[in-house]
């Protein structure tokens, strides 16, 4: 998902995150429904003797919520490209920014590859001074698409 920011025509900003389908609520539902139907199994399974089967349900259960969390919180990072007439800022983290990068905009170039295969998303990145930053990593082939359309207008007007 690309959400576009201008800011005083000077600045443009994109917030690259990916989709997510549920929230943390909707996923603790979908958990304790499936804890539900494993505990009552176990529970019926334990009344014809079957009494161990109880804890590896609790570990399936716990299983299932620390997957669900993980998947979640990867979910959540976003990506904040700031472009400007002198500098580009690539910014990754979850809640706030744990990588930032700089680049000076003269210097920088954008790149797309797409493959024929309708299995690949494609790799767009954006380089400087011999280094290559990964952008979009969490978006689909059209996404990725987009934010290259978005980036070389958004750099296009700088030019």
């Amino acid at each position: 998902m690309i959400e576009v920011q201008e800011e005083n025509g000077k600045t443009t900003r994109l917030i690259v995150k990916a989709n997510q389908s549920m929230s943390w609520r909707a996923n603790l539902y979908l958990a304790a429904s499936l804890g539900v139907i494993c505990m009552g199994v176990a529970i019926a399974m334990a009344t014809f003797g079957l009494w161990m089967v109880i804890p590896f349900a609790g570990a399936e259960i716990i299983l299932i919520v620390v997957c669900l969390y993980l998947t979640l919180k990867r979910l959540s990072r976003k990506e904040v490209i700031t472009l400007n007439n002198e500098a580009i800022r690539l910014e990754w983290g979850y809640n706030q920014p744990d990588v930032t990068v700089n680049l000076p905009r003269r210097f920088s170039r954008l790149s797309y590859s797409c493959p024929e295969n309708i299995f690949e998303v494609g790799d767009l990145s954006v380089s400087a001074h011999g280094k290559r930053y990964a952008l979009g990593s969490s978006l689909n082939r059209e996404e990725k698409k987009e934010l290259y359309t978005e980036l070389q207008n958004a750099l296009g007007d700088r030019a």
